[in-house]
């Protein structure tokens, strides 16, 4: 080893004496390790790197010769988008009615006639859009696109309460459903019992658990229980029918006839109970506290359910099906979680007794329905949809927040570009040495 070394200082010597002070530069120190460092970078670069990227190559392009096709966005049922801002707009009216001081007969009708299958027909259509199995991927939507819409209204309307009259306890607790904020749970366990009830006798088994749900005193407003219960056949009934066929129940004209006619005998048999108690309605309570005895009202809920179903697949067959109102009934969900805001500001502001003060029972129903369309057009439409989507649709919107960021990433958080190699005026690396080799053997020799 120590010969070797003197052997190269000589030749070394012998070589820098011919060559002068141009060859004494090349072993500079300081030029002599940069080059060393740029030279040995090259050949990890060509040893290491390129056969990696030749390989990721090879890799991506048998993953997209054998990926599968992207699955096809869910169709879209023009019928029952239509039929969906049809009755957002009647649950907004009703909640307007509701608030009414002096209602009168005709708000009386018209209130028991709207309750009779604004809601019933969401849950058909809810259900006639649900799928039968649940993967992964629908559990995670059921968390985050309705548990956590649920937790987050929950918290806004009672500090909402809390600030319009002034209230000290708005802490009201995740356990029973604010006013209307009943459908959301309810629509989770309906997804989640589905597989479950996916049989031929199912149907009649959901209708004698909804009217044994009445005798137990226990189930009512809490975990929206009673609700869950009454309602599940109507859910179970759209599974059933299924989307397409709702999509063609108003095909033809006699189903149209038919139909009008059911909700018109519902109009009529709304006028003549007008005076029913519409906790009937909400299927929130049991027959004690309805004040009625087992069987009479097992009877009574039998023959609303039934009444309920007739008239929200009449609703259904009734919508046109031109896409006029696709886009307002697509986005229903915003206008149904962000009214009640609304009706809360106009009971706090003294809007519903300044009516009763100024207007006639008729005229203030006629501006009730108004108002009521009015809004639900107005909830429904796109800027609103986009300034409620960090309430209304939590995870999507900071997934596309995300999405944005990393698009349009700012300077400050952009990563540092790596330092370009240098190449070789041919274009290429300079050529592989052997273990050994001296950086000045090829201009020694």
């Amino acid at each position: 080893m120590l010969l070797q070394r003197a052997c190269l200082a000589h030749c070394a010597a012998t070589y820098f004496e011919h060559k002068g002070t141009a060859a004494a530069a090349v072993l500079d120190p300081r030029r002599n390790a940069a080059r060393m460092i740029r030279e040995r970078t090259a050949n990890w670069t060509r040893t290491v790197y390129r056969p990696l990227r030749r390989v990721g190559r090879q890799i991506s392009h048998e993953l997209a010769i054998g990926a599968p096709r992207p699955l096809r966005r869910p169709e879209r049922y023009l019928a029952l988008d239509n039929a969906r801002f049809v009755l957002i707009a009647l649950v907004v009216v009703g909640h307007l009615l509701e608030q009414l001081i002096d209602t009168g007969p005709w708000a009386d009708a018209l209130y028991r006639w709207i309750y009779l299958f604004h809601m019933p027909g969401f849950i058909l259509i809810s259900g006639a859009l649900s799928k039968r199995t649940l993967t992964r991927r629908r559990l995670v939507g059921l968390a985050t696109g309705l548990l956590l819409p649920y937790v987050i209204f929950q918290t806004l309307y009672p500090a909402w309460d809390a600030l319009l009259f002034q209230g000290n306890d708005w802490s009201q607790g995740y356990l029973t459903p604010y006013w209307l904020l009943w459908y959301l749970p309810s629509l989770v366990c309906w997804r989640l019992l589905l597989p479950l009830f996916a049989t031929r006798w199912a149907l009649p088994v959901a209708v004698a658990i909804a009217l044994a749900a009445g005798l137990a005193p226990w189930i009512g407003y809490p975990f929206s229980l009673s609700r869950t219960l009454v309602f599940f056949p109507l859910f179970l009934l759209g599974h059933r029918i299924g989307a397409p066929r709702l999509q063609r129940l108003g095909a033809s004209r006699g189903m149209r006839v038919a139909a009008g006619l059911v909700l018109g005998g519902a109009a009529a048999g709304a006028w003549c109970l007008r005076d029913l108690d519409p906790e009937w309605l909400y299927a929130a309570s049991g027959y004690a506290d309805l004040h009625a005895t087992p069987w009479p009202g097992c009877g009574i809920r039998l023959a609303l359910l039934t009444a309920s179903a007739a008239c929200a697949l009449s609703a259904i067959a009734l919508v046109p099906r031109r896409p006029a109102w696709a886009g307002l009934g697509r986005r229903s969900l915003n206008t149904y979680l962000v009214h009640g805001f609304l009706v809360r500001g106009l009971i706090a502001a003294g809007a519903f007794t300044w009516l009763a003060h100024v207007l006639a029972p008729s005229l203030q129903m006629l501006l009730c329905v108004a108002a009521g369309v009015v809004v639900a057009g107005l909830l429904s439409t796109r800027w609103i949809d986009k300034l409620a989507a960090p309430l209304t649709r939590p995870a999507r919107w900071m997934a596309v927040l995300g999405r944005t960021l990393a698009s349009h990433r700012p300077r400050w958080l952009a990563r540092a570009r790596p330092f370009p190699l240098r190449r070789s005026p041919r274009g290429r690396f300079p050529a592989r040495r052997r273990r050994g080799d001296s950086p000045i053997r090829g201009r020694m020799e």
